[in-house]
């Protein structure tokens, strides 16, 4: 309760400052809260659906989400990186938070390790540990990059995934393609070595607002064992809506069972689904 307070207090004193210096002259970063609004496009989704509603738009859907919803996410997708992704290997997810723990109730049996790089976002230690996995931290350089030296040290035989944040939260580091491909090959020399797979399991809401020239190499284009979970939390200024997705690599082992595994979870872990009228408005945004 301590460690996981500590978010929510600095929200909290970021209100109380707020009051007492006035909000333009507070800029509050503890929950990464927008501070646009979203794009007239998402506005204008809203009053196409509450305008023109399709019978049932508020009902439960099935639990991976709109197959045509699922669908757009995965043509964004093969667009942004080439791989040949599509629906059937997307599920819809209550947020990226919702997602990276649908994710990890997936693929962790209890005592399964998850490497994080240090610093790391605050709740990745409580995600891991809801599932009974246990935090591995590796350290960065003085770039804020994975040391990847280390990170080869620190994959063990009870290593079943490596959690990155690109670009980073909280450094804001973009994990760039040399490096990922080199991640990669380490990832592939240890599966060889341990005789299971390890997972890429990527955290990034803020891919899409990247400054001064810097790409973006998603995790999809150099691992097949990735499942990337995001939401539009930051690219449509939609915090609190939670909506995402989490994707996984279509060449990835054992596919079609993991899909099933994400779908289960989904519903276990309380979500059930993705709000529906969210999903509805994203397909609608998508750029």
């Amino acid at each position: 309760m301590e460690v996981g307070s500590w978010i929510r207090r600095m929200f909290e004193e970021g209100i109380a400052m707020k009051k007492q210096y006035g909000a333009e002259n507070v800029y509050d970063l503890s929950l990464g809260n927008p501070i646009m609004e979203p794009p007239p496009e998402f506005k204008q989704a809203i009053r196409e659906l509450a305008d023109h509603p399709f019978k049932g738009m508020h009902g439960y859907m099935e639990n991976a989400g709109y197959p045509e919803t699922r669908e757009a996410v995965a043509a964004q997708l093969r667009k942004e990186t080439g791989v040949n992704i599509t629906g059937k290997s997307v599920i819809m997810a209550v947020g990226a938070a919702g997602a990276i723990n649908v994710a990890l109730k997936t693929i962790l049996n209890p005592g399964d390790e998850v490497i994080v790089f240090i610093p790391w976002f605050v709740d990745y230690f409580n995600y891991i540990e809801n599932h009974d996995g246990v935090v591995k931290p590796s350290p960065t350089g003085e770039d804020f990059l994975p040391d990847l030296d280390a990170l080869e040290a620190n994959i063990g035989p009870r290593t079943k995934a490596v959690l990155i944040d690109s670009p980073n939260n909280p450094t804001g580091v973009v994990y760039k393609a040399d490096l990922m491909t080199k991640m990669a090959d380490i990832l592939r020399k240890k599966e060889a070595e341990y005789g299971h797979d390890i997972y890429i399991v990527s955290d990034e809401p803020y891919k899409k607002i990247i400054y001064d020239g810097l790409k973006y190499p998603s995790p999809l284009s150099f691992h097949r064992h990735s499942l990337v979970c995001t939401s539009h939390s930051k690219d449509l200024s939609i915090p609190g809506e939670r909506i995402g997705y989490v994707a996984l690599h279509p060449e990835a082992n054992d596919h079609d069972d993991m899909m099933k595994g994400l779908v289960f979870c989904t519903r276990v872990l309380g979500f059930i689904n993705a709000p529906a009228f969210m999903q509805n408005v994203v397909r609608c945004c998508r750029t």
